[in-house]
């Protein structure tokens, strides 16, 4: 009996430490990092509508170059705002704070560190050196 009780306080942590009080202050994280991205999105697409190409030649290819960085840069915070609302979608399902690769709990001071991890530590590595 001692067996079932200890199993179920196990259960109603998603991760160590991560149990669905702590979801309140990440979430609202979650939202204030999301929100950002987006004030971030809209002013670069409004400085790319602006944009000219004016001046000689060299000036033209900074102008290309800055915008081409431009285009990264968006392209980048928009895979943020991707993994930001994964990681919302996560919480309502109840799977956050779960490593998708090896569905292990990801350590509590990871997922405040990085409230949108999607992988513990140890899986994140790997699919890291599968990159390079």
């Amino acid at each position: 009996m001692a067996t079932k009780t200890k199993t179920r306080k196990t259960s109603s942590k998603t991760a160590k430490g991560i149990s669905k009080r702590d979801y309140g202050p990440l979430r609202k994280h979650l939202l204030k990092m999301k929100e950002d991205l987006r004030k971030i999105v809209q002013r670069t697409q409004d400085i790319k509508s602006v944009g000219q190409d004016t001046g000689d030649e060299a000036d033209q290819a900074t102008q290309s170059l800055e915008k081409e960085l431009m285009f990264e840069l968006s392209d980048n915070e928009r895979t943020m705002l991707d993994n930001i609302e994964a990681a919302l979608r996560k919480m309502d399902k109840g799977t956050y704070g779960i490593c998708e690769s090896c569905r292990k709990p990801i350590p509590k001071k990871r997922v405040q560190a990085l409230p949108f991890a999607r992988y513990c530590i140890e899986c994140q590595s790997i699919v890291e050196s599968s990159i390079q």
